[in-house]
Formats: structure tokens, C-alpha cells, sequence
């Protein structure tokens, strides 16, 4: 049996960036003239991609000026953001063991593609990602299935044969709408509980549990 890809998504799965995309929300809603947003909150407009996410906080329809924050938050990302992103613990280490083990893996985010590229190589772990899509990358963005699909034609792989790991619901929607399996990982920003009523197909506590599940697969396949 063909070895599973796995697509990763980027902020609370790799990486965790709520204290700089609070940040630069906020410098930019300070710009605009709208007022400041908890860290809760900023996270409550994740699931969305950017310019999108600006509408939701600001709760306008201005798609227009809404496109302009966005630019204005990734040039705020591209500079001071990005020096205060952090790879969760393990994750690093979990990459590299899956990529020894000869998973071919990617990344489709709602973010930006080329500020996620510039983080990922900034944080030392792209060299273990075929594929990084962002927003401006895809047709339609997460919950579709589009990113996540063009990631599998990209790394070769079919879908069946690919998982998409996330920390959110629109993840778990978007691997299903996509047909691949879904993962959840809890180290992000929901529970375990909230995870699991996603639907997900497999929740990880740990970078280390994760690797250790597609360890386990592989060993199953080559029987």
C-alpha cells in the first residue's frame, strides 16, 4: 500500500502565532479607527482568510478597505510578527522523524502563501515541506477542499491516501470535503472534547503521539 502524505495546517498546528497576529490585528484596527480585540477574539476570526477576518472583527462589508487591512497586517507580519512566531515543542522533531520515515508532507493554510513560507523557513522547519499553499495560492480557501486538493496532486498522492492534520473545525470540514482522513491536535487552542465532536478521525495530545500514529501506520502497510 502507497505511504500516506500528510498535510499540515499552519497556526495552531505548527505553529503558534496568536500573541503576533493579536498584535498586528490590533495595530491595524488602530489604524482604522476600530477598537482593540482580545486575544480570545482575534482567535475567533482564525477560521477565516485574512481580508475576510477583517471583516468579521470590524463587522463590515467593506471588502475593499477590508483587502487593505490585510496588507497592512501581513507587511506588520513580514517584519515585527514574524520575529515572534514559535514552533510548538516537538513539532520540529516530529517532522523530521515522519520525513525519515519517507512521508512526503505539505501545509495549506488560510494565511497568506508567501508570508508562510517566509515563516517556515525563518522557523527552520520548511525543508521538510514539499508543498506550502496559502490563501492567494487556491481557488477557495478552507472549509473547501480546494487548497487541500491541490496539495495532494502536488505531492503526487491521492487523496484516499493523505491526511490533513488542523486544531479547528473548518479543518476537520475541509480534510473531509476534500476525502482525506482528518487529524486534531490538542496542543493548539481546543480541547480534546471540542476536537473530537469535530468528527476528526484521529486527536494527538503530542507532536511525539502524532509521529508515533504514522509510524505505527507505516508498519502497518508494509505488512
Amino acid at each position: 500500500m502507497k505511504k500516506a502524505a500528510i498535510i499540515f495546517d499552519h497556526d495552531g498546528t505548527l505553529v503558534n502565532s496568536i500573541d503576533s497576529v493579536a498584535f498586528c490585528t490590533n495595530m491595524v484596527l488602530r489604524q482604522w479607527d476600530f477598537h482593540e480585540l482580545t486575544n480570545e477574539e482575534v482567535l475567533d476570526g482564525f477560521p477565516y482568510p485574512t481580508a475576510e477576518r477583517f471583516l468579521y472583527h470590524t463587522k463590515s462589508d467593506d471588502s475593499a478597505e477590508a483587502k487593505l487591512m490585510a496588507d497592512k497586517f501581513y507587511e506588520l507580519m513580514n517584519g515585527i510578527g514574524i520575529e515572534h512566531l514559535k514552533v510548538y515543542p516537538g513539532v520540529r522533531e516530529a517532522l523530521d522523524v515522519l520525513a525519515g520515515y519517507g512521508y512526503s508532507m505539505g501545509m495549506v493554510t488560510n494565511n497568506q502563501g508567501l508570508f508562510v513560507r517566509k515563516a517556515a523557513a525563518h522557523l527552520h522547519y520548511a525543508y521538510d515541506l514539499e508543498i506550502i499553499l496559502g490563501e492567494e495560492n487556491v481557488r477557495a480557501s478552507k472549509p473547501a477542499p480546494d487548497g487541500i486538493l491541490q496539495a495532494c496532486a502536488g505531492l503526487s498522492a491521492r487523496p484516499e491516501n493523505c491526511w490533513y492534520i488542523g486544531d479547528t473545525e473548518t479543518d476537520c470540514n475541509a480534510a473531509k470535503a476534500a476525502g482525506l482522513k482528518s487529524g486534531a491536535v490538542t496542543w493548539g487552542v481546543h480541547s480534546e472534547e471540542q476536537l473530537r465532536a469535530c468528527g476528526a478521525d484521529e486527536v494527538f495530545r503530542t507532536p511525539a503521539e502524532m509521529a508515533g500514529f504514522f509510524i505505527r501506520l507505516d508498519a502497518g502497510n508494509k505488512r
